[in-house]
């Protein structure tokens, strides 16, 4: 929703191949790290082709937000890249509705700047009590742990949000559980986001730790988030996964199945103890387990998704 404090809007409906828009252009805060969101609405025939779509153009975090016969989801593109990556998801809808014309997809374009976007974040992240002894904690909170206690401190990251999904709240949850039984020395954390995973494991006492991203915003959150947390042993590293990466005690990766199934081998390789995958829909859990060839030695689960540990 836009304020005052963000007088920018761009309509845009791309329905059955048309996009309309209409624009109204700011006369201040130019100077401020300027972003776009793209709300969208498409129907359940087409979301997954969408969303698909939106992912592979920019290879950021996609927000969803309503699912069922419609699914509602956020985009988030910065300003510097808006305008290749909307012309391409026009090229890309443009196909999908050739494919399926009786299907909806409406999106509306709305422009913020990062400043507003951190004010917004205040008024509803607060402090998540993961378990008894792990609290995620907004970075301008004043929280001293009780003895035994983990706290988290994380700054809100466009397109990251604030690492409280469900799917990382099992994680952790896996985390805490597993690392009393193994005491793991070193942890690869394979699509950081705001690093939060890593930065766990590196206060639970995991010595080596290498964090790897695709995106270099998620790289710029988690490096702000490890020194927020005063966490220096924590490699980050732009890119994919490799062959050549190395060997890990702990291997850590929450994300979408279709991201997992294809490096699936890869990720295994690099686990000499522990994988442990989260993203997945509970309806995915079978085709994940086929795919790892390891034995399955837990599943977590909240609401529609899981955490599995092999």
């Amino acid at each position: 929703m836009l304020t005052d404090e963000c007088p920018f809007i761009i309509d845009a409906t791309l329905k059955g191949g048309s996009f309309r828009k209409k624009t109204v252009i700011p006369t201040q805060r130019m100077n401020k790290k300027k972003w776009y969101r793209g709300k969208w609405r498409v129907n359940a025939e087409v979301a997954s082709l969408v969303i698909e779509a939106v992912h592979a153009v920019t290879k950021r975090g996609i927000e969803i937000r309503e699912e069922g016969k419609d699914y509602e989801f956020f985009s988030y593109h910065p300003a510097a890249f808006w305008a290749e990556e909307k012309a391409a998801l026009e090229a890309q809808v443009a196909l999908i509705l050739s494919l399926f014309p009786e299907a909806k997809v409406d999106c509306q374009w709305e422009e913020f700047f990062e400043e507003n976007w951190q004010e917004n974040w205040r008024k509803y992240f607060r402090p998540r009590r993961i378990s008894s002894k792990l609290i995620v904690l907004p970075a301008w909170e004043k929280y001293k742990p009780e003895k035994g206690e983990i706290a988290l401190f994380i700054e809100p990251a466009t397109a990251f949000g604030t690492g409280t999904h469900e799917t990382t709240r099992l994680c952790l949850k896996a985390m805490e559980i597993f690392f009393p039984l193994e005491h793991p020395q070193s942890l690869l954390d394979v699509g950081t986001g705001t690093g939060i995973l890593a930065i766990y494991g590196a206060k639970l006492g995991i010595k080596e730790i290498v964090a790897v991203d695709i995106d270099p915003l998620a790289i710029e959150a988690a490096q702000k988030n490890c020194q927020l947390n005063k966490v220096k042993n924590i490699k980050l590293i732009k890119g994919s996964i490799t062959k050549g990466i190395g060997s890990f005690d702990w291997v850590v990766a929450n994300l979408e199945t279709k991201i997992i199934l294809p490096i699936a081998e890869l990720l295994t390789s690099c686990a000499c103890k522990t994988l442990i995958l989260s993203g997945i829909l509970t309806k995915e859990i079978e085709e994940v387990k086929a795919k790892i060839r390891r034995c399955c030695r837990e599943v977590f689960s909240e609401g529609e998704w899981a955490c599995l540990v092999f």
